[in-house]
């Protein structure tokens, strides 16, 4: 009975009236006996050379439970935090587990000032005056590998190589020390962790197949700042690698056009690597990039050996250039590079990543251009804090994104409410 009413009311009147009484506060969840989401946090002891990495809770009330890195809040709407707290445990848990999440127990409606917090009273309103108006929540067909014993606990690696991309931005050349070959596909991710300062995760930027790997770190939050201090030679922590990454077989044969925007090129490198590596596997190979202005492109060399191959076009833009500044490429936004393009829509596979901002504006140029769903894949940023699908911080309505994701086909994520 849940599932279907909250089905049929996702966009019912309660959600915002509701909302604009309550305090934010996460007592709710707090209280909640299958509210399991949390946070990991590095405790160090007072002399500073012994330490704990602590499990703490988390409720998804709270605005700051989705916000990634840059800044970005995924659900910013009090209104969406409220409403998922209840489709959380009436519908995406039911959907994959069989069974409502919630044991009727009523902490939280005793803890709640407002009085909102009532499973009961929310689902006898919506019974009473159900919109009718069925949403789906589909969760992509993704094959998801099990949790391995021992996966939340980072292995040690070794930084092998630094090399300076912008001010913000560093590339980074790791080996484990178990001196295993990371297996990974490109688009996947690794948590990267510094012992006493915590846990990110950063998309892998090499190609598969080799003993070290690579990953592209803006210097944003406090785990990559004190990376950003750190020094050839010294150890961090690896988990992983995690997610679902491009399907390299199912592009086979298929012409290819990139399009990143920002450090969206970091996980595209690793397929463009990959493709070019393999290039008799693929077709045409188109690669747009864009970003904010000269001095933040990323990966330049990369961009002037692949526009020198003969089977690979390169276009550049930046959405500024102040004058006298050295530039060889567009001045506007990256969406202004699609219409030019010559390319046949039913045989290219689109490849988009980038900031939140830019998928709807590519998309649509890509929709002129009459690229069918089924043949855009897109990659997402949510904030992936556990790896495994235990934590909730990067659950897109019913979806992991560090599971099912963080690439995805367009055709899976195109009408969840949550994903763009």
């Amino acid at each position: 009975m849940w599932q279907k009413l909250l089905e049929e009311n996702y966009d019912h009147p309660i959600w915002e009236e509701n909302s604009k009484k309550c305090l934010q506060c996460g007592s709710c969840t707090l209280v909640c006996p299958t509210c399991f989401c949390y946070d990991v946090d590095d405790v160090m002891s007072l002399n500073l050379k012994e330490g704990r990495r602590v499990r703490t809770w988390d409720g998804c009330l709270l605005r700051d439970f989705t916000r990634v890195a840059g800044g970005e809040i995924f659900r910013e709407n009090i209104k969406d935090r409220y409403r998922h707290r209840y489709y959380r445990k009436g519908l995406y848990l039911p959907m994959r587990n069989g069974f409502v999440a919630c044991v009727g127990c009523g902490r939280c409606a005793t803890q709640c000032l407002p009085d909102i917090a009532d499973p009961c009273e929310i689902m006898n309103t919506l019974a009473s005056f159900s919109m009718h108006e069925k949403v789906n929540f589909p969760i992509p067909d993704v094959k998801v590998a099990g949790v391995e014993e021992g996966l939340l606990i980072p292995e040690p690696a070794t930084i092998l190589r630094k090399e300076r991309q912008t001010d913000m931005e560093t590339l980074y050349e790791i080996r484990p020390d178990s001196g295993r070959r990371l297996e990974y596909r490109p688009g996947q991710f690794v948590e990267v962790s510094i012992f006493g300062v915590g846990e990110a995760p950063i998309s892998i930027a090499s190609s598969p197949g080799r003993d070290t790997f690579e990953l592209l770190v803006r210097r944003i939050g406090h785990v990559t700042t004190k990376l950003d201090t750190m020094k050839v030679g010294e150890k961090i922590g690896i988990r992983g690698p995690f997610g679902n990454g491009f399907d390299v077989s199912g592009i086979a044969g298929r012409d290819i056009l990139f399009i990143s925007g920002g450090c969206g090129l970091a996980p595209t490198r690793s397929l463009i690597e990959y493709v070019l590596e393999n290039r008799g596997d693929f077709g045409k190979v188109t690669i747009l990039y864009g970003c904010k202005e000269p001095g933040a492109v990323l990966f330049g060399n990369d961009l002037q050996e692949w526009s020198r191959k003969n089977d690979v076009l390169v276009k550049k833009t930046v959405d500024q250039c102040g004058e006298g500044e050295c530039w060889d490429g567009e001045v506007g936004l990256i969406t202004t590079l699609i219409p030019p393009l010559d390319f046949d829509p039913e045989r290219t596979i689109s490849i988009v990543v980038g900031p939140p901002v830019m998928y709807k504006f590519v998309i649509s140029e890509l929709k002129k251009k009459e690229v069918p769903d089924e043949n855009i894949i897109v990659s997402l940023e949510r904030r992936m804090k556990c790896g495994v699908g235990k934590c909730g911080h990067c659950q897109m309505n019913g979806i992991y994104v560090c599971l099912e994701g963080p690439v995805f086909r367009y055709t899976d994520v195109k009408d969840i409410p949550e994903a763009f």
